[in-house]
This record gives structure tokens, sequence and C-alpha cells, in this order.
């Protein structure tokens, strides 16, 4: 494997191993052992399909005319395919290009405001030496926190320099991962403890929480085009494959194991969980609060790269753009601090950002892609393609509001007990 290939491989695994991952116990919690698991290995290849559809629908795309060979991200393939889809949906090219970028900003900075509790609720405990919550430190840390994010990713602005900082945040993951994991697999009850499969009531914040941790379906597009080898990175054994793979299994293995260990009694992050006062587990939540914040600058990315370019051509002097592009940053760095400060609890926000964007990028839209892609003047969908395609955006229009609404529920609730 080459070192392109490699720093895509890091950027890829380092864009859906975060946070999301340390969620989800709760969201075997609300699924059950067993089905918590089959769902997740489900929803997980599911998504992957769906990474593929978008990847294939974008070459076919780029041999059309419209394209003219040029590499486009999720935006893009949308407006083309449009563009070049059936007549009476042409007009909307434009507007399909704005909802998926909407959709997109929506994602990647919930993502980042979901980072921003992340580290001051895991901070915090590591300060205290204790699992007690306390929203005043949390607010501080925080508003400390802003200070730093504003520095580095003012500084930092490409995918070439952000890899570097991947391979750092990939290291402490994993090391990380192995750490939860050597916690999780001590004294753990037996399996006939934990309920195989709670019901069906919770199973909407389940979707929410599971479908969040694919975090890097924003990326899929950006990474793909930046690829030394795309077809390396796309085709069914490639990057984007193997990648996934390991993803679907560590996201199965600190799931089930952490539900297994703490039951009832599991977080919002599974390093909440950890004895505050031991060494190795304070070890541990620095190591993720740092990874964390590293990969903050990796999903901000996204939205600066769609909404920058926009602003960038009305200012006239290189100066004035310089200046506008760091106040830009600045601005859209305190709005997720805001809203990270307005709802500060890690696991209603993650069911909330992957119920309302994340499972329409992942589930909804890319079927709709596939059939209108393959709508051309001169093309019809096959029967099964166009039976799988209904399916999964069935499934993912179910999760999406009924995810969203026990998500915005639960806020709510939260918000009535504090008040």
């Amino acid at each position: 494997m080459t070192e392109r290939a490699c720093k895509t491989l890091m950027n890829l695994l380092k864009g859906n191993i975060g946070p999301g991952i340390l969620a989800l116990p709760i969201a075997f919690k609300y699924a059950g052992l067993w089905a918590g698991a089959v769902g997740l290995f489900l929803l997980g290849y599911i998504s992957l399909h769906c990474q593929h559809m978008l990847m294939t629908c974008s070459d076919i795309l780029k041999e059309r005319p419209i394209s003219m060979g040029q590499r486009v991200g999720y935006a893009g393939v949308v407006e083309n395919c449009l563009a070049t889809g059936p007549i009476c949906l042409r007009k909307f090219q434009r507007v399909g290009r704005f909802v998926i970028n909407v959709f997109l900003i929506v994602t990647q900075l919930g993502f980042c405001c979901v980072y921003i509790v992340f580290v001051a609720q895991n901070f915090r405990q590591v300060i205290l030496s204790s699992n007690e919550a306390n929203p005043h430190l949390d607010l501080l840390i925080m508003g400390i926190e802003l200070i730093v994010v504003v520095i580095y990713c003012t500084t930092i602005q490409s995918l070439h320099g952000l890899s570097y900082f991947s391979l750092i945040a990939n290291f402490l993951n994993f090391a990380g991962l192995i750490f939860v994991l050597f916690y999780v697999v001590q004294d753990s009850p037996p399996q006939s403890e934990r309920p195989a499969f709670v019901g069906w009531f919770d199973l909407p914040m389940y979707f929410g929480t599971a479908v969040y941790a694919f975090e890097g379906i924003g990326l899929v597009m950006p990474l793909k085009n930046k690829a030394a080898d795309e077809w390396d990175f796309s085709r069914r054994c490639g990057l984007l494959s193997l990648g996934m793979t390991i993803v679907i299994a560590l996201y199965i293995a600190i799931g089930f194991l952490g539900f297994l260990k703490y039951g009832d009694h599991v977080l919002g992050s599974i390093t909440l969980n950890l004895p505050p006062v031991d060494m190795l587990s304070r070890l541990t939540k620095v190591a993720f609060v740092v990874s964390v914040f590293v990969t903050y600058g990796l999903q901000f990315y996204v939205p600066v790269n769609i909404l920058w370019p926009k602003i960038e051509h009305r200012l006239s002097t290189a100066k004035a753009k310089a200046v506008g592009n760091v106040v830009f940053r600045i601005g859209l760095i305190l709005l997720t601090g805001a809203i990270a400060m307005v709802i500060p609890h890690l696991d209603l926000l993650i069911a909330l950002i992957g119920a309302l964007a994340s499972s329409s990028l992942a589930l909804i839209f890319p079927p709709i892609i596939e059939l209108l892609t393959l709508s051309a003047d001169d093309q019809r969908p096959s029967i099964v393609i166009i039976l799988k395609d209904l399916a999964i955006m069935l499934l993912g229009l179910l999760g999406c509001i009924t995810g969203t609404y026990a998500a915005i529920q639960g806020i709510i609730n939260v918000s009535k007990s504090v008040t």
C-alpha cells in the first residue's frame, strides 16, 4: 500500500471512529444485546452499499457531457443526476445541490457540536476524578476549548495537512479502544443477564445513535477525489470496503461488550463509565479527548469547503479574502460552541444529529441518486434495483422521522426536568 493510500485510509478511519463508536453501548441499551449487534451489522453494510452507489453514480455521470469528466462532491453528483435524469426533474438540479449542501453542513457541524460536548465531559472527569455532573465546569472547559479550536482550525486548512493529525488521532483512538476493551471484558456478567431484544419503543433512539456512528459519509467523495487511485479506493474490495469492514467490526465489539458490561447504567459515552480515579482510565479519556479534538478539523473541513467559496468571490482583494476566511471560520466555530452549550446532553445530541441528518445522507439520498442516474433518456433501472432502493429509502425515512421525534422529545423532557 502506497503512502498516499495509507493517508487516505487513515482519514477514512478517523472520519468514522469518533464519539459515535463510544456511544454505541447506549444504542444497544435501546435495542438489546443481540438485536443491537445484528442491527448494527445490517446498517453498516447498507451504509457501505450506499457509499458504493454514490461513487458508482459519480463515475457514470462523469462520462456524460454535462460533467465534462470533472470530479465532483456529493452535491455535484446530485446536481448532475438531476440534470441528466428525467426531463420533468431537470429544472430542479440547483435545488438538489442546495438541499444536499444543507444536509452536509448540518451533519458535519452537528458532529463538531458533539465533539465539543464530548471533550468537555470527559476532560471534566479527568480533572475532578469523579463521575458527578458539573455543568458550570463543562461550560468553562467548552469556552477554553473553543479558543484552542479557533487557533487550530484557522492555521491548518487543507486535507493534506489534516492527514498527519489523522495519523496521530488514529493511533490515540486505537490505543483508547484497546484500553476500553480491557475494562469492558473484565468481570462482565453472563449474556443471559442482558435482554436480547428490548422492544420496539426505543428503536428510534437506537437508529439515530447507530447511524450517527457512521460519521464519514460526508468525507467519501472528497477522499475519493483526492485518492491517488480512485479505482483502488472505490472498487468492491478496495480501500473504502477495507476501512468500513474494520469500522463495522469495531462498532459491534464496543457496542456489544460495553452494554454487556454496564447494562442499563451505560452513559452517553462509555468512557464516562470507566473508573474515575484509575490512572489507566484517565489516560484513556485523555487519549480520546486529544483524538476527538484533532478530528474537529477534519469534520470542519466539509462545511467550510462548501460555504467559503460562496463568500470568497464577493471579496476583491487578497487581504480581504485572508481576513474574511479567518473571521468566517471563527464564526462557524463559535456557532458549534453555542449549540453545544444549549444541548450539553451527549446521548440526545448524537441521536438527534444521527436521525435528522446522517440518515438522510447515508440512507435516503443515495438510492434516489441511483434511480435518477439510471433514468436517463435511454435508460431505465431494473425492477430489482427499484425495489432495493425503495426498501433502503423506506428504512431511512422511517428512522429519520421516528428518531428525530424521539430525540427532540428527550431533549424537551431533560430541559423540563432541569428547570
